[in-house]
């Protein structure tokens, strides 16, 4: 079976390189540093190489360099990678021998393509069959594992057969199914290694899967592990087995914010709740990330009454050279979405600004700001209709309403620490 080596220190990239390629046929083996490839190097040749180029220690450059300069390796195929797509780059990779190169994220159908036509002009035929992704989690430990052979995907399961498969999962015992939504599907779960309750996040590895589930997922497990805020739900680790992919997070005793507003809230409690949301949305922001579903089902509750923002499965990340986003489509809860993102519009922080106000509004009164049966007419309301007035005796918070709330971005506090600034010039802390 042809052999690909991947190097990245991003451990996420290599579980992504892994599922892709070993799908498409190929064996591949995990390294998380240029010194623990050239080591796995010395024991026995890959047929290619992929490795990022910004490596700590010994850089890509500087393994490329060293690869070029030895006979043995010096006609390995090596496909460099970066998520920083400078031309500097691209030529500096290119000069001193390396094959070719690819940007992050990683498109499936570009890495695969890449690594067939390298491998081709090597002369090394195709794989045959799809391989599946078991075992071939090893990252940083360095320990490689062969890919098992396929099986044919399961039919449909009831409930209970579905929790009895996907408990193949080595480290954790599934107690029960506890939600879904789109491509995903939410289990309870113990972890055996350290005996703490934990909830699995997990999306199926069948044949039709969309190439953007897959991508989300990743792109969500990646913002959420580079994300370490006290409102920001906790992220212990990511992997898959022959059948799922999973993420695996802090579970949450007292359920959602959305089960505690059956009532308006008093308004300190309405106020401390905002607040702690804000501030899990300030750290999101700083890190270049926009939310985009904010609503009271994406925020958790702690039994000492901390809240927690989770779900970031449609976020967008700023810094990210690629989107998942069509022009056009319209991601979110309709009524929490921004007037903009009704639109199908870009959308930047202030749209999450514009859900927290929703929120606030709903906390303090008890209802939606706009309601209707038809999905469709609570967008128009949202991008046409006047923003609601509190009641008589809220009336003194109206302005902080309608300052988050505005139809327009630009009309709103441009990002989440502004509208903590918002918050405390209103006395609201």
């Amino acid at each position: 079976m042809t052999t690909i080596l991947a190097i990245d220190d991003d451990d996420t990239v290599l579980k992504l390189v892994s599922l892709y390629l070993s799908r498409a046929g190929y064996h591949v083996e995990e390294c998380g540093g240029s010194m623990q490839a050239l080591a796995a190097i010395a024991v026995s040749l890959p047929d290619l190489i992929l490795c990022d180029i910004y490596l700590p220690s010994l850089d890509g450059y500087g393994l490329l360099s060293a690869l070029r300069a030895q006979p043995v390796t010096s006609n390995i195929p090596v496909i460099m990678m970066t998520a920083r797509p400078d031309h500097q780059s691209f030529r500096k990779a290119m000069k001193m021998g390396a094959d070719d190169y690819l940007t992050k994220p990683l498109n499936r159908e570009e890495l695969i393509d890449a690594v067939r036509a390298r491998l081709a002009r090597s002369g090394i035929a195709p794989t045959a069959g799809i391989v599946s992704a078991t075992g071939m989690a090893a990252g940083a430990s360095g320990t490689f594992a062969t890919a098992a052979p396929a099986t044919t995907p399961p039919p449909p399961a009831s409930a209970a057969e579905d929790v009895s498969r996907v408990s193949r999962l080595t480290d954790y015992t599934l107690i029960r199914k506890i939600g879904e939504g789109g491509m995903s599907a939410i289990y309870l779960a113990d972890q055996k290694s350290t005996g703490r309750r934990v909830v699995l996040k997990m999306v199926p590895l069948t044949k039709g899967i969309a190439q953007d589930a897959i991508d989300r997922f990743m792109q969500e497990h990646k913002m959420l592990a580079g994300l370490h805020h006290p409102n920001i739900v906790e992220i212990y680790g990511q992997g898959f087995n022959e059948q799922h992919l999973y993420i695996a997070m802090e579970y949450f005793q007292h359920g959602s914010l959305n089960e505690h507003l059956t009532a308006a809230l008093p308004e300190a409690k309405a106020f401390e709740y905002a607040l702690q949301i804000a501030k899990a949305l300030e750290a999101a922001h700083r890190a270049g990330i926009v939310h985009r579903d904010l609503k009271p089902d994406n925020i958790m509750m702690r039994k000492d009454g901390s809240l927690a923002l989770t779900d970031f499965g449609i976020a967008k990340d700023l810094n990210a050279t690629s989107s998942l986003t069509v022009q056009g489509e319209v991601l979110g809860t309709p009524s929490y979405v921004a007037p903009e993102q009704a639109l199908g519009q870009t959308v930047g922080p202030a749209a999450d600004v514009y859900s927290l106000g929703v929120m606030l509004f709903q906390m303090l009164t008890g209802r939606k700001p706009y309601q209707a049966n038809d999905p469709q007419n609570i967008l128009f309301q949202h991008i046409n209709s006047p923003i609601p007035r509190l009641p008589e005796d809220l009336l003194q918070w109206q302005d902080v309403i309608n300052y988050l709330m505005a139809k327009a971005p630009e009309q709103r506090p441009s990002d989440a620490t502004a509208a903590l600034a918002v918050f405390r010039a209103f006395g609201m802390e």
